[in-house]
């Protein structure tokens, strides 16, 4: 039987590891052919190979989120090689283990370059291919963080927790969302979000096998953590699918009932 994405073309940054590789493997399952876009090429060709020695179909493009030109490129040379765009997953970002007020003006305006920035230029960037196809799908990566605040008794728990640059992109990006959902609407392009917390990633995964701010979230959540990638993947992939074709301008909590939100 035909996958739910069946010849969609997909676009997946930060798609080497983590929950972007999970989710392009997801995506490949179901029959869509998936662009890669991410700056570890070692990383990122490594899943490219393992998605096509499956079956699948994937092409690795080495690409910073947060350089017009190469976002650009990148897009480009997806929809030459596939000859369209139909799906993507604004998945890269990241943050620093520093806390306000000591973040200095760099790391505050790297995270934001990276991580609402690189949203913005490659959601740009797509536009008028989804309006080519008659309609696209965008899911945007934010975080438990977005809606949220440290108290007293979870900062005793730990020794540092996210940047303050952090916590704001991903309120810019959920804030994102909805601006472009309600602009895309015109053109069937459907504008959503996943809003993670406690996921078990190589990169927030300490030498004992626990997420690096297990003791902080767990003091949070309702069901017992921490979630895996795939917990993602499978959220964001409804979006994608027209399974969620009339959804839209929504936040999708996967974060086992985290019940400290703003």
């Amino acid at each position: 039987m035909p996958g739910r994405l069946q010849d969609k073309v997909v676009i997946v940054t930060g798609g080497n590891s983590g929950i972007g590789e999970a989710t392009a493997r997801r995506f490949a399952q179901e029959g869509a052919k998936v662009a890669l876009l991410a700056r570890r090429e070692a990383e990122g060709r490594a899943v490219q190979r393992a998605i096509c020695a499956t079956g699948g179909e994937a092409l690795f493009i080495a690409c910073d989120v947060s350089d017009r030109s190469a976002v650009e490129a990148a897009v480009a040379k997806t929809v030459e090689q596939y000859g369209g765009l139909n799906v993507l997953f604004n998945n890269a970002g990241g943050g620093a283990r520093v806390m306000f007020p000591e973040e200095s003006d760099e790391v505050w305006e790297k995270v934001l370059k990276v991580n609402l920035t690189g949203t913005f230029l490659m959601s740009r960037a797509a536009w008028p291919h989804f309006i080519a196809a008659g309609g696209g799908a965008i899911i945007n990566m934010s975080s438990l963080a977005a809606v949220s605040g440290p108290n007293e008794t979870q900062l005793a728990l730990v020794n540092v927790i996210a940047s303050a640059s952090y916590y704001a992109s991903k309120a810019g990006i959920e804030a994102f969302t909805r601006y472009t959902a309600g602009m895309g609407a015109r053109h069937n392009i459907r504008v959503n979000c996943v809003r993670p917390g406690q996921i078990l990633t190589p990169r927030l995964t300490t030498a004992e096998g626990e997420h690096v701010f297990a003791r902080f979230l767990n003091a949070a959540q309702m069901l017992k953590g921490p979630g895996r990638p795939e917990d993602v993947a499978n959220a964001v992939l409804f979006l994608a699918s027209e399974e969620s074709r009339f959804i839209t301008a929504q936040i999708i909590n996967i974060d086992g009932g985290a019940a400290s939100k703003v």
